[in-house]
């Protein structure tokens, strides 16, 4: 029975349709994703299915889900962190699973990728009305300074600029490598990008659209399409953005004129990103030297941020802001001070390698006319490095939609970069 599920055809639909769930119900995206954890779970345990142990990424994950789970059973509250922490297991079976299924059966490619054109084209048409809808009644009220927002759909979440930047890379994956596209299809996919991207700026996510316009870098820079192609594009976005900012004050407020973005390096008063962001970074940091190996446990910041020893302040004119938080927003400054500099070092090596891919493929190019990835590869490894960014402000690491949405375009990645044998 167990079987039959994992190797037919309908669970094909199940887990693609986690994609338009993230952005409409993260209990129910969360249920499937758990759900068909533990059934691949029972499929290897009773059809004696067994991986490659000897597989890096396999090893690593694994390594890291110990260190996690250690890290919470030395924390000063078990039980909250590893509410966290032994969860985590049903993230790396997913990634198996998905890695897995997309070897078994070629119709995950088309069942994926038109789940992709449904629901990215009805949250752009959202956005648009949206946005409408909340600039209008800023007018009438005259409060055009206030910033907007776009939220996903039947949700308060404040997150969809994050939704299309980070599944956009592994739609636009899926459209290269799709089989008898046509003209049309290739034209209306161009539209739906301009739009996408228009979206992301005006969701008012400055990090979601800094990860558009360096995911954009790096293709157009890596790519291999002609080059009239690539300054269409450009001349395109450009456009496209030029107009925007200069007929909408209130993207100018949110992007260029916001006081609270400042950075500050001078003696004594250093800011980054924003005085509340370098309270969290302080008290991040003096968390992480007080347990550096191991850290205090997944999502113990929130607990240890009011100890009086880690107490940050940042002092300003008008107010005081402490450094506590639900997290330090920031990837790397959070796994520092909950798994410590082990948890960390093993993650980052993410980051490194897909820059290491990435940049010997630009040196391959550049000094021997050669390509050292194809554009599929590259599109996904641009993808994935959204998620192993540290140098911009982010959300909780260990937050059940950061991890799903996240797991995603990492399972395709794993499964052209880290190919799985399986034995029977």
């Amino acid at each position: 029975m167990v079987r039959k599920i994992i190797e037919g055809n309908y669970i094909l639909y199940v887990i693609a349709s986690i994609i338009p769930l993230l952005a409409i119900s993260i209990f129910l995206a969360d249920l499937i994703y758990s759900v068909l954890s533990i059934v691949f779970l029972v499929y290897l345990i009773r059809d004696y299915l067994k991986f490659d142990y000897k597989n890096t990424f396999f090893l690593i994950s694994i390594i890291f889900y110990f260190i996690c789970v250690l890290s919470s059973t030395l924390s000063d509250n078990i039980t909250f962190s590893l509410k966290s922490s032994l969860p985590f297991l049903r993230v790396i079976l997913f990634v198996f699973l998905l890695s897995f299924l997309i070897s078994l059966n070629k119709k995950l490619i088309d069942i994926f990728y038109n789940f992709f054109w449904i629901t990215f084209s009805s949250l752009i048409l959202i956005g648009f009305f949206e946005y409408i809808y909340e600039y209008n009644q800023l007018a009438l009220t005259d409060r055009l300074q206030a910033p907007i927002r776009l939220s996903l759909f039947l949700s308060d979440e404040e997150k969809l600029g994050s939704y299309l930047v980070r599944l956009y890379g592994l739609f636009l994956a899926l459209h290269i490598i799709k089989k008898n596209k046509s003209n049309i299809l290739n034209i209306f996919f161009i539209i739906l990008t301009l739009l996408c991207s228009v979206i992301i700026l005006l969701s008012g996510e400055r990090t979601s659209s800094f990860f558009m316009i360096m995911f954009f870098f790096i293709c157009l820079f890596l790519l291999n399409i002609k080059f009239k192609v690539k300054l269409i594009f450009i001349s395109l976005i450009s456009i496209i953005f030029f107009i925007l900012f200069f007929l909408n004050s209130n993207l100018v407020l949110r992007y260029i004129n916001d006081k609270n973005n400042k950075f500050n390096f001078s003696k004594g008063n250093i800011i980054i990103f924003t005085p509340q962001h370098t309270a969290h970074y302080k008290t991040a940091a003096k968390m992480f030297l007080d347990r550096p190996f191991l850290g205090h446990g997944p999502k113990m910041f929130r607990i240890q941020c009011s100890n009086k020893k880690y107490f940050s302040v940042v002092d300003e004119i008008h107010a005081i802001r402490t450094g506590c938080s639900n997290h330090p927003h920031s990837t790397y400054l959070q796994l520092l001070s909950e798994t410590g500099l082990i948890g960390t070092t093993i993650f980052s090596s993410g980051f490194f390698y897909i820059t290491f891919t990435l940049v010997k493929h630009f040196f391959m190019i550049l000094f021997y006319r050669k390509r050292y990835l194809n554009n599929y590869q590259i599109i996904l490894s641009a993808t994935v490095l959204i998620t192993f960014w540290p140098f911009s402000p982010s959300g909780n690491i260990f937050n059940n939609w950061m991890l799903l949405i996240s797991s995603i375009p990492l399972s395709f990645y794993i499964n052209e970069f880290f190919k799985f044998k399986k034995k029977i």
